[in-house]
């Protein structure tokens, strides 16, 4: 008689897929509080730097008891902190900048440039279907990039907007995070949580300095105010958008990171990347339902090659290498 398997282990892996499904429908959605933010006065970096200060003070006592584990790997953490903030910003920037569905297409370039930055940095085999899906990404790219056929004809950087390099950025930071935590593959869970978002903060605020970005105190207007009751109704709709940036990084992006985390750390790669594909499919119907954002079918099938060169790299490499997000 075959032995019945127990109720707990037959739903695991049903739990590890839906915690995955919610990372990535929470990611695709991740547009609507940062351009909600934004739109309201706080300022796109300004955004950030509050948002990922929730998140930083929500999973920072979760890894207080690995601090031994961060003192040994003081410039690993440092190198993923630093990767990992550049992908962030770049990514957060050109969601509320640009389309949302080029942006997250533009950014799936990612395990195309992780396989690539393997071969580079840490000398890993490259696997006979790498050279051409490169070239079909680069394809894709390349046909959603220069779509605009007016821009072309004007010159090369008319063509596509800063939004979509910062998706292209995006995808190559967090391919150079995704190399260096498999070089540190030892590194507890929560501690690669926690160096996701720890260095957002400070260099998103460096960033909007350097923009010459105004202050939140002055984008709400309370400088210029004359009357107490103008300042206190500044001063109110700023502290408003700043409890709820900090609620949305304590809340959205800590659960986001985590969820995201934990399902592609125990989901083959080949199963956890198709499943990842969902954060496409809820960013552009999302985009299309509520901010009427379409794209041109040079562009969508420019974004078919990109997802097919990105699934035709990670569903032929072994279990071994997943890369966790």
């Amino acid at each position: 008689m075959a032995q019945t398997q127990p109720t707990g282990f037959a739903l695991r892996p049903m739990v590890v897929v839906i915690t995955l499904l919610l990372g990535s429908a929470l990611w695709g959605l991740f547009w609507l509080p940062l351009r909600g933010l934004e739109q309201a006065g706080l300022g796109g970096f300004w955004t950030l730097t509050v948002i990922y200060l929730g998140a930083a003070l929500t999973l920072g006592p979760l890894a207080r008891r690995h601090w031994r584990t961060a003192l040994r790997m003081p410039w690993r953490l440092l190198g993923i902190g630093l990767s990992a903030a550049v992908s962030n910003i770049a990514f957060g920037i050109g969601m509320i900048e640009g389309d949302v569905a080029r942006v997250l297409i533009l950014f799936y370039l990612s395990p195309v440039w992780t396989v690539v930055l393997g071969r580079l940095l840490l000398g890993e085999r490259l696997l006979a279907v790498t050279i051409p899906a490169l070239a079909l990404a680069l394809f894709g790219a390349g046909l959603m990039l220069f779509s605009d056929l007016q821009g072309v004809d004007a010159g090369l950087l008319p063509a596509f907007g800063t939004a979509d390099l910062l998706g292209l950025l995006a995808g190559l930071g967090f391919a150079l995070t995704n190399v260096q935590v498999r070089a540190a593959h030892q590194m507890p869970a929560t501690l690669k949580n926690l160096s996701a978002v720890v260095l957002v903060p400070p260099l998103a605020l460096l960033a909007a300095l350097a923009v010459d970005t105004a202050p939140p105190a002055a984008s709400f207007g309370a400088t210029a105010m004359t009357t107490t009751a103008e300042v206190a109704t500044a001063m109110t709709a700023l502290a408003t958008a700043l409890a709820v940036a900090l609620a949305v990084g304590a809340l959205w992006l800590s659960t986001m990171v985590a969820a995201t985390q934990h399902g592609v750390s125990h989901m083959p790669l080949q199963r956890s990347s198709v499943l990842l594909l969902f954060e496409l499919i809820v960013g552009a119907v999302s985009a299309a339902l509520l901010a009427g954002e379409t794209l041109s079918p040079t562009e969508l099938t420019g974004g078919a090659c990109i997802v097919l060169a990105g699934l035709a790299i990670v569903w032929l490499r072994t279990p071994k290498t997943a890369i966790p997000q």
